[in-house]
């Protein structure tokens, strides 16, 4: 679960600051032209340290019951949160509780119809 968690949430080694470039650099005659009218998607994943993806890949696979999930319901719940990773950490455990009670729920209503008999 670790593993697959570190895949899908891309991350920057430590220590690495973003920088714009230097004001001598930029090309003036494109100073005043307008920007493009497409915006950048607001649903883009945070790109995170490799300290933080690590601890939040250690969390997530601590929450997860050892071969309770296969790895195609894992990656369905990380895409599902492919933009939340933090939030996606946080709201495992319940998943996995609404999980485990919904399946003790079947268990329990399939061996309730055995017991009874039709006419």
């Amino acid at each position: 679960a670790e593993g697959i968690f570190k895949c899908f949430f891309p991350s920057k080694p430590a220590g690495v600051t973003t920088t714009s470039p230097p004001e001598e650099d930029v090309d003036t005659s494109q100073k005043n032209l307008p920007l493009p009218k497409r915006q950048a998607p607001s649903h883009t994943i945070p790109v995170l340290d490799e300290t933080e993806i690590s601890e939040l890949a250690k969390r997530f696979a601590d929450a997860i019951p050892e071969n309770e999930l296969s790895v195609a319901a894992l990656q369905g719940y990380l895409l599902k949160n492919k933009v939340r990773p933090r939030e996606c950490v946080d709201e495992v455990a319940q998943i996995i509780e609404e999980r485990e009670t919904r399946e003790k729920l079947k268990k329990e209503k399939a061996e309730g119809t055995r017991g009874t008999i039709s006419v």
